[in-house]
């Protein structure tokens, strides 16, 4: 299950995250990923894995 970005409507696949965030590290010193924010637009991003109280 991929980490959702409600604002760019993006889906980043949870295998990948650490691959993709040394990539933004290592490019543009960008730690969005590490504080689970959107390397774009830093919104937060929602985990499609949690389960939502009712």
């Amino acid at each position: 299950m991929p980490l959702h970005c409600p604002r760019c409507k993006k889906n980043i696949d949870k295998t990948k995250v650490d691959e993709i965030d040394a990539q933004l590290m290592n490019t543009y010193h960008n730690d969005a990923l590490r504080r689970g924010l959107c390397p774009v637009c830093m919104t937060p991003l929602i985990d499609t894995e949690k389960k939502v109280d009712q």
